[in-house]
């Protein structure tokens, strides 16, 4: 079953997460009203992504999440080329566009928990 997910975030003014609500969209029943639908959205996706135009939740990660990975790693000691490739390879890609907002917002969460203990 295919599964799209939106975050939203909620921050302070000085940009610490204080909620972070997931909202998953499954099918149900058998209807293909839903179905055709989903895939109209992701061919509107698609085309925004070609263009370089992020609307929705779907799409990669913003640039705010992804200074803040990088802001975490440094404190945690991890800078630079060191950082890129240990986020690349935290995520299995080849290149940072490819992590959505949902899988950036995870990843937040939990090297912010790994850096409480």
């Amino acid at each position: 079953m295919d599964k799209n997910a939106r975050c939203i975030e909620v921050r302070t003014a000085d940009g610490t997460p204080i909620l972070n609500l997931f909202f998953i969209e499954k099918q149900i029943g058998r209807d293909n009203k839903q179905t055709t639908f989903q895939n109209k959205n992701q061919k509107s996706g698609q085309q925004n992504n070609s263009e370089n135009s992020r609307s929705s939740n779907d799409d990669g990660m913003t640039d705010a999440q992804k200074r803040y990975l990088f802001r975490i790693l440094a404190e945690q000691g991890t800078e630079g080329d060191e950082a890129y490739e240990y986020l690349k390879d935290l995520f299995k890609v080849e290149n940072l566009k490819d992590v959505s907002k949902f899988e950036a917002s995870r990843a937040i969460e939990q090297l912010l928990e790994k850096a409480e203990r």
